[in-house]
């Protein structure tokens, strides 16, 4: 689990850096590549895997950076792209099977509900922490709580060029 998460950590970082370059990848991802490969998350989850540390893909195993470069991704955007793929392959889908019912897409959600203020991921509405909030809201166990924000605060960051 601490190996798992560390692994996160490390691609959140990854993914924040093209947040900073001002590139909102979910945004991408869904102008680019979604009308062929849909959903980021399910396209991940359905046809990558993580081997050795490194994203493989069903057809592209050994090369795949190198065809993510020659399949319209800049040299900028083949890291953080295959960061947030990479996080997706090892982040159960909590969000879409537990939270969207009510609060629709994850990525849409994070951009418009959540901050991060001195690396704690708060509500924008009313600024409360979503840890404490998600300890009595949604029927999560505590492991799902973590998990959840996990995700959360990982999808906030991806997306946090799109509010200045």
């Amino acid at each position: 689990m601490r190996k798992c998460s560390l692994l996160l950590l490390a691609l959140a970082f990854t993914a924040l850096s093209a947040a900073a370059d001002g590139v909102d990848l979910h945004r991408y991802w869904d102008q680019r590549c979604e009308s062929c490969h849909g959903h980021a998350g399910t396209f991940a989850r359905r046809f990558l895997r993580i081997d050795d540390g490194r994203l493989v893909g069903t057809h592209h195993k050994e090369y795949l950076e190198r065809f993510l470069h020659n399949h319209y991704l800049t040299d900028a955007l083949v890291g953080p792209i295959s960061a947030m793929l990479m996080a997706q392959v090892a982040s159960p889908p909590l969000f879409s099977e537990k939270c969207a019912g009510c609060h629709g897409n994850a990525s849409e959600f994070a951009r418009e509900s959540l901050l991060i203020q001195d690396g704690v991921l708060m509500a924008r509405a009313n600024g409360r922490k979503v840890v404490d909030y998600l300890a009595t809201h949604g029927k999560l166990n505590p492991d799902e709580v973590q998990m959840v924000v996990r995700s959360l605060t990982r999808l906030r960051m991806e997306v946090s060029s799109s509010i200045k």
